[in-house]
């Protein structure tokens, strides 16, 4: 497992019944939102300058116990996030658990 040091701002978690393809389908997704420094945009066509922070997000284990764990932080916090491998998708990795940073 691996972890990465950031400021939490936000914890997300869903359920329901999608009903976007006709055929309802149910999902469930957990998220963790953090904020990194604002980076630049430049190529041939755009020169876009940033200041301040922007959020970015990381898939969470959907676990109704961490969610909770999180409830009890005032946020925005500095965490460091467990992370290990998305059984969905063993590329890609998912926030575990954390620990005050």
């Amino acid at each position: 497992m691996s972890g990465l040091t950031v400021l939490v701002s936000a914890v997300t978690m869903g359920s329901g019944i999608s009903k976007k393809s006709g055929q309802p389908k149910p999902y469930s997704f957990a998220q963790v939102h953090y904020l990194v420094p604002a980076k630049d945009f430049q190529n041939a066509d755009n020169n876009i300058s940033k200041l301040g922070l922007e959020e970015k997000t990381i898939s969470m284990a959907d676990d109704k116990a961490l969610f909770a764990k999180f409830a009890s932080l005032s946020f925005p916090t500095q965490l460091k996030l467990t992370l290990a491998a998305d059984p969905d998708n063993p590329s890609r990795n998912i926030a575990v658990d954390y620990i005050k940073a």
